[in-house]
């Protein structure tokens, strides 16, 4: 945690609300796209669409990075930084949270279902923050876990549909798989806060080395692996979803270098804490700009994390040690 100041240690707090705004909306976009031609139509898509989606997604924010650190002319720079340790645990964050996280919480969906998998995938923030206390040696007071379990809790009802059939071996091996989805995403943060910590590699840094490592994880393993080729890549390519998948990966940039900068302000557990109400805000986007459903129990949900998220992040004096 880099924070010396209240002023340091708020704008950590709007970072990270920001960082949870922003992918609700890069969710719900995303969540469009995959509703449409070429991926509604396309038997290919259909089964592989999510891993397609998810290698142009981060390609594009990869470029949108590198044209970032090109016309600040330091490409050279940034290119230096990705052999140095600090930049090769950056590296190893992206693959953790990127294919590994996003690959695992795609199978857990196809064989246990959106209900088992969100509710699982959901804990991730608490691996995350219990990591961060192992790790990096963040301290959460007793107040701050006692948040996160609500924000958790909230989420977690906010996900649940009951399944009313019995629980297969299919089940239980796409619950194992939204386990490692969970610690994948946990270690990211954690591992890409102990990339930054020195400050030799900064958010923006880390950020494109992100992009441009999980990108290449993608298109070299987890696309010919799962996908069976580049065809369902060639086919979105030549449609119009490309130009929206454009404009979400800035969007989705936007909220990982906000993530990224708010961990590098006030430490992981706390900007895990911020970021996943991202959940919240996928339900609210979804209304105002889809005519999505509302309800009570998405009401209450909502104050849920947003109360647990107040308890989770604490009093900005408090993080200082200021009376």
């Amino acid at each position: 945690m880099k924070a010396k100041t209240i002023l340091d240690v708020r704008e950590g707090y709007s970072l990270g609300m920001l960082s949870g705004m922003t992918w609700g909306l890069d969710t719900v976009l995303i969540s469009v796209i995959l509703s449409i031609a070429p991926f509604s139509s396309s038997a290919i898509l259909v089964v592989s669409g999510v891993f397609v989606c998810s290698f142009i997604h981060d390609t594009f924010a990869a470029m949108w990075m590198t044209l970032f650190w090109g016309f600040r002319k330091r490409i050279k720079l940034l290119a230096s930084k990705i052999k140095t340790r600090d930049g090769l645990f950056c590296v190893l964050g992206a693959i953790l949270g990127g294919p590994i996280g996003m690959s695992f919480y795609v199978l857990a969906i196809k064989n246990a279902g959106p209900a088992y998998t969100a509710i699982i995938a959901s804990c991730y923030p608490a691996l995350g923050v219990t990591l961060a206390g192992i790790i990096l040696k963040e301290k959460t007071s007793i107040k701050g876990y006692l948040g996160l379990l609500i924000c958790l809790f909230g989420i977690s009802l906010l996900s649940f549909e009951p399944c009313e059939s019995a629980l297969s071996s299919s089940v239980y091996m796409g619950i194992l798989f939204a386990i490692i989805s969970a610690l994948g995403w946990a270690l990211e943060s954690v591992v890409c806060a102990y990339g930054m910590k020195r400050g030799n590699v900064t958010p923006e840094m880390a950020l494109a080395i992100r992009e441009l490592s999980s990108s290449i994880v993608y298109g070299s393993l987890v696309i010919p692996l799962f996908c069976g080729g580049y065809s369902g890549v060639i086919e979105v390519a030549s449609s119009i979803s490309i130009f929206w998948l454009l404009l979400v990966a800035l969007i989705g940039v936007i909220s990982y270098l906000t993530w990224y900068k708010s961990i590098d302000t006030i430490g992981a557990s706390r900007a895990i804490s911020l970021n996943v109400t991202y959940s919240f805000w996928t339900i609210l986007f979804s209304v105002l700009l889809f005519d999505g459903t509302f309800s009570i129990k998405i009401l209450i949900c909502s104050l849920l994390i947003m109360g647990g998220v107040a308890l989770a992040v604490g009093n900005p004096k408090n993080i200082l040690n200021i009376s």
